[in-house]
């Protein structure tokens, strides 16, 4: 369990740090921004556009607007329509579908903002989705977290059979209550199935409830969910590269740093994610 430990690392969404970071990008010129889901949930799904050059991270990013987004599936087109500065959501809610490989299209960009329109295009392959066992919740006082601090935690456990078949490429996240509250780059997991690629897992701790924050507090009956995410190897790579830019301290609406990989044509940075997810639930009781 401890060597699969080493393997996590954290994504996702942002920090709340405020402190100045200053980042090393390109400076020679701005480039596009790009953050882009297609889930399987069913659900209207979002682009989100912005400027990036060398600036500290702890501005906020310029938007850009009046963009044209589209998304192919193959056999379907979703266009996107901008509901606020730089955000685009699909007209029409719909889910991702497992073993399809989906287009991503942006065009209309004026991001120097001298007339000359550009294009951008990405495509990924949504993988299916992990069949979760179970998850058993386990209590922990003196848990030693990854700052070396012994401290009282709520541990999730998951259980399931490895798709030996397949290298699997995995992300988690947890729910309280129906409430995400694993939702920023420290605290969603990723792994990939070095440690048991067609194996059983016999309780790989992937969920970590810190009890001196509100709210990852567990009390008696609380329903907790545990999202497992199906990820690509890109983005899994992707996102390893993301821990690497110390991104604790980087908040919301920033992008990624110019330096690491991207999926996504024509110079711009960011990734065009597809994922399937797998949500299992049980109810705590303590003690």
């Amino acid at each position: 369990m401890k060597q699969l430990l080493l393997l996590i690392t954290s994504i996702l969404i942002v920090s709340s740090c405020t402190e100045k970071m200053d980042v090393e990008l390109d400076s020679t010129y701005t480039r596009l921004s790009v953050e882009a889901k297609i889930t399987t949930d069913f659900k209207k799904h979002f682009v989100k556009l912005s400027e990036s050059s060398d600036v500290f991270f702890n501005q906020d990013a310029i938007p850009v607007t009046n963009a044209t987004i589209q998304v192919n599936d193959g056999t379907s087109n979703f266009s996107f329509e901008e509901t606020s500065p730089g955000y685009y959501e699909s007209s029409t809610e719909f889910s991702g579908i497992p073993g399809k490989t989906y287009f991503l299209s942006i065009l209309n960009v004026d991001l120097h903002h001298n007339g000359k329109l550009e294009s951008y295009e990405a495509q990924s392959l949504m993988p299916y989705p992990h069949k979760v066992d179970s998850i058993a919740m386990n209590y922990d006082d003196n848990y030693r977290n990854e700052g070396n601090d012994n401290k009282e935690y709520w541990l999730l456990s998951l259980y399931l059979k490895d798709n030996k078949e397949n290298e699997d490429y995995y992300g988690f996240a947890c729910q309280i209550n129906n409430v995400l509250v694993h939702d920023t780059i420290t605290e969603v997991v990723i792994a990939e199935d070095t440690f048991f690629n067609g194996e059983a897992s016999k309780g790989v701790e992937v969920g970590f409830f810190d009890q001196e924050k509100p709210d990852e507090i567990i009390r008696n009956n609380d329903l907790i969910t545990l999202e497992t995410y199906a990820l690509t190897e890109d983005y899994l790579d992707f996102v390893n590269e993301l821990q690497f830019m110390d991104m604790e301290q980087i908040p919301l609406f920033s992008g990624p740093p110019a330096n690491i990989r991207t999926n996504i044509s024509n110079n711009a940075i960011g990734f065009f994610a597809v994922y399937s997810i797998t949500r299992t639930s049980t109810i705590v009781k303590v003690e």
